[in-house]
C-alpha cells in the first residue's frame, strides 16, 4: 500500500528509480505504461513523497527491465525504506533502529549533535564507548559488538564527501570520569583531533553559561540535500525519530541558539586541552 513518507531512505529509492530509468532511456510517461500506472504517480515515486511497497518495486524493475544488479540493490533499498521507523521503539527493535540511523548519518550533508551527559557517539573512542556501555544492563556479550558497531560509524566522517559534523558538548562532559582518567584523557586527545578536521566542528557549551535548551537531553540533527531535516532522539532502550517541520523547526531553532552560547573553535579546544591534562595528571598520580 502506498503512502506519503518524506523520508531520506524513500528520497533515495526514488533517486535511484529515476537514475535507472534515465539510463534505460524511457520518460516517465514510458514507465507508467510499462507497470500500469498514472504517469503522476511514478513522478511521485521518483521525487519520494511517495512510499511503496517491496513487492510493488519488484513488479517495477521487472518491468522495466532492470539487470540482476540493480535489482537486487534497488529492492533492497525498498525494503529499508519500509523497515524505517519514525516512532518509539522499544529494546528488541533497537538494532534495526541502528541500522537506520546509520544510512541517515550517510546520506546526510550536515549533522549536529547535542549533548549534555556524553561525548557524542561519532567522536568517541573504543575505551570511552566500552566504559559507557558497560555501565548498564546490556549483556556482556553484546557489550563489543555495539561498540565495534558504534566506531563503524565513524567512518562516515573520513569520506572525502562526508558530512560536516557539529558537535555540541556541555562543559560537564569533560570532567566528568567515565572510564577513568586516562580513558578520559585519550578521549580528549581525539577530540582534539577530530576538531582539526575541516568537516568536524567541536564546540564546548561552558557551565556559565547556566541554564539553556540543551540540558534537556541529547539529540541529533540530520540535514540532506533534498529531503527536509530528521532528528534522532535515543533514550534508555527506545529511540524515536522527528521529522515534521513544526517538531525539526524547534531543534534548528534550538541549534542556533546554543551556538550562539558556545564557545568558537578555539576557546573550545582550549578547554579541552585543560581538561585532558588535568584527567592526565590525575591518572599519573
Amino acid at each position: 500500500m502506498a503512502s506519503t513518507n518524506k523520508s531520506p531512505l524513500v528520497y533515495a529509492l526514488g533517486e535511484e528509480l529515476k537514475r535507472l530509468r534515465l539510463a534505460k532511456g524511457l520518460t516517465v510517461r514510458a514507465v507508467g505504461r510499462l507497470v500500469g500506472a498514472d504517469h503522476t504517480l511514478v513522478s511521485r515515486t521518483e521525487s519520494g513523497v511517495r512510499k511503496v511497497s517491496p513487492e510493488e518495486i519488484a513488479r517495477w524493475l521487472g518491468a522495466i527491465g532492470a539487470d540482476n544488479e540493480d535489482y537486487d540493490r534497488i529492492l533492497e533499498m525498498a525494503r529499508d525504506a519500509t523497515r524505517a521507523t519514525w516512532s518509539e521503539v522499544n529494546s528488541p527493535g533497537l538494532p534495526t533502529l541502528l541500522d537506520t540511523l546509520i544510512k541517515y548519518e550517510q546520506q546526510a550533508t550536515a549533522i549536529t549533535e547535542v549533548n549534555p551527559m556524553l561525548v557524542p557517539g561519532l567522536l568517541q573512542t573504543r575505551d570511552y564507548a566500552m566504559a559507557v556501555m558497560s555501565d548498564g544492563d546490556l549483556a556482556a556479550d553484546k557489550i563489543l559488538p555495539r561498540v565495534m558497531y558504534r566506531l563503524g560509524r565513524q567512518d562516515v566522517l573520513h569520506r572525502k564527501d562526508g558530512p560536516h559534523f557539529t558537535a555540541l558538548i556541555e562543559e560537564s562532559v569533560l570532567l566528568r570520569h567515565i572510564g577513568g582518567h586516562c580513558v578520559m584523557a585519550d578521549q580528549l586527545d581525539y577530540l582534539l583531533e577530530a576538531s582539526s578536521r575541516k568537516n568536524v566542528d567541536v564546540r564546548v557549551i561552558p557551565l556559565s553559561a547556566g541554564a539553556h535548551g540543551g540540558l534537556a537531553g541529547a539529540w541529533v540533527l540530520l540535514e540532506f540535500p533534498v529531503a527536509p531535516p530528521i532528528v534522532h532522539l535515543e533514550h534508555v532502550g527506545s529511540a524515536t525519530f522527528l521529522h515534521k517541520r513544526p517538531h525539526t523547526q524547534s531543534f534548528l531553532n534550538a541549534r542556533s541558539s546554543l551556538l550562539d552560547i558556545a564557545l568558537n573553535g578555539a576557546e573550545s579546544a582550549e578547554v579541552i586541552t585543560s581538561y585532558a591534562d588535568q584527567h592526565r595528571r590525575n591518572g599519573d598520580s
